[in-house]
């Protein structure tokens, strides 16, 4: 575990030290959740697009998905209590901080395993791939790209490990999953009912 803290932390140490001012101001906001609200309503609106009157079934269980993303992180985090970078003393001479727009620096909680940004966003990100089911193929590179680029962010600021992130990937995608086999099971797919597969009514 020891060799496996220190590569972790040597891997931290490269990407964090790439770094500019632009950068700073860039993956600040790419990191804060209001940032990426029009995203959030966007999704709600083709969800409700395509699944219409049973979309409120599929936006709970999504909503109820990031809650117990979110809470399970939460709570490995107050478990393990495993000290971000930014909190870490002997870390603070070779780490890059960035300042907030105002003037303080930005430091994240105390504890960072798991990451909550990278497990809320790959239980969205294989959730929205799942319930697509490959026929928006454009989700998948959207969806990755948008988990690597918030997870990156995290590194970038200073406020988690690799580790962090991976465990996070992992905890989200098996939340993603179980999010979609609900809805699987809960509703009819638009394309069932096309198909003129019987709807949940009908059952």
């Amino acid at each position: 575990m020891e060799n496996l803290f220190h590569i972790d932390t040597d891997i931290f140490l490269f990407f964090n030290r790439l770094h500019s001012e632009c950068a700073d101001v860039f993956f600040y906001y790419i990191s804060q959740t209001w940032f990426w609200f029009p995203l959030y309503l966007f999704i709600i609106f083709l969800i409700i697009k395509k699944w219409k009157k049973q979309s409120w079934k599929v936006l709970l269980i999504a909503f109820l998905m990031v809650f117990c993303t979110d809470q399970t992180c939460n709570l490995l985090k107050n478990s393990i209590k495993r000290p971000r970078p930014s909190h870490t003393e002997q870390l603070q001479s070779e780490i890059h901080l960035v300042v907030k727009p105002n003037g303080e620096t930005y430091y994240g909680g105390q504890y960072g395993f798991p990451s909550a940004h990278a497990a809320n966003s790959a239980a969205i990100a294989l959730f929205l791939i799942l319930l697509y089911e490959g026929r928006k193929r454009w989700w998948g590179a959207v969806a990755l790209t948008w988990v690597l680029l918030l997870s990156y962010s995290r590194l970038y600021l200073g406020v988690h490990y690799p580790l962090d992130l991976c465990c996070g990937w992992l905890l989200g995608a098996a939340w993603g999953r179980l999010a979609h086999l609900l809805v699987r099971r809960w509703t009819v797919s638009p394309e069932s009912r096309k198909e003129g597969h019987p709807t949940a009514k009908e059952k």
